[in-house]
C-alpha cells in the first residue's frame, strides 16, 4: 500500500476507534453523574482521555475528530443542552491548541522527551483552556441562564460551604471555581493518558505500527 493512503488510513481509523472510545467513557461518565460538587452541572468526563490518547499517538486530526464524535454523543445523552455540549467542545478543541503549542516549544528544546512534551503541553494547554472558556462561560451566565438564575442553580451546594451568592459577586464566584474545575479536568485525563503510553503494552503496540505521533513529533527515538 502506497505510503501516503497508508498514512491517512490510519488517521480515518485513529479517529474512528478514539471517537467510539470516546463515546463510550462519555456515556459512562454521564451515568455516573462526576459532577464538581460546588458547581453541579459540571461533569468530569472520561471522554477526554480517549481524546488525548488520539493525540498523542495519531495526532491532532483523529484527536478532533473523536472531539466532534463526543460533541455529537453529547448532544443524545448530555445535560444543558445545547449550551453544554458546546462549551464542552470549545473547552477540548482550546486545550488540544495549548497542548500542540507545548509539543511544539518541546520539540524545539534540548534532549526533548515525551514526558517533557506532555508536560509541557499539558501546562500550556491549561491556560488556553481557561483563557477561552472563562470568557465563554461568562457570556453564556449573562446572556443565556442570567445573574440570578445562576444563583438559584448553584447557590445550594456552596451555601454547604459557607460562601452565599449575591448579585453582585456570584458571577466571580462561579467563574472561578468553573476555573478550578476545568484545571483539573484537564490534570486528570492528560496524567491518566500519560500513564496509559507508558505502559510497556502500550509501547509496545507503538514499537509495532512504528511510533506514536507524539514521538515522531518531537523526534525521539526510543
Amino acid at each position: 500500500m502506497d505510503r501516503t493512503l497508508r498514512g491517512r488510513s490510519e488517521l480515518i481509523v485513529g479517529g474512528a476507534i478514539f471517537g467510539a472510545l470516546a463515546v463510550v467513557l462519555t456515556t459512562i461518565s454521564q451515568a455516573l453523574v462526576l459532577s464538581f460538587p460546588l458547581i453541579p452541572y459540571l461533569q468530569f468526563d472520561l471522554g477526554e482521555i480517549a481524546i488525548l490518547l488520539a493525540f498523542y499517538i495519531f495526532g491532532p486530526v483523529p484527536a478532533v475528530t473523536a472531539s466532534f464524535v463526543e460533541f455529537a454523543t453529547l448532544w443524545v445523552v448530555g445535560q444543558n443542552l445545547p449550551v453544554g455540549p458546546v462549551l464542552k467542545l470549545v473547552a477540548i478543541l482550546s486545550s488540544l491548541v495549548g497542548i500542540w503549542l507545548g509539543m511544539s516549544l518541546a520539540s524545539r528544546s534540548k534532549n526533548p522527551t515525551v514526558g517533557k512534551a506532555t508536560g509541557i503541553g499539558t501546562s500550556l494547554g491549561v491556560i488556553t483552556r481557561v483563557l477561552v472558556t472563562t470568557p465563554a462561560n461568562y457570556i453564556v451566565i449573562l446572556l443565556v441562564y442570567t445573574v440570578p438564575g445562576i444563583i438559584t442553580f448553584v447557590k445550594g451546594p456552596l451555601q454547604l460551604v459557607g460562601i452565599t451568592l449575591t448579585n453582585g459577586n456570584a458571577m466571580a464566584i462561579v467563574l472561578g471555581f468553573t476555573f478550578v474545575f476545568n484545571v483539573l479536568q484537564l490534570l486528570f485525563v492528560a496524567g491518566v493518558s500519560y500513564l496509559l503510553l507508558s505502559l510497556p503494552q502500550v509501547k509496545n503496540a507503538g514499537v509495532a505500527r512504528r511510533s506514536f505521533w507524539v514521538t515522531s513529533y518531537i523526534r525521539i527515538r526510543e
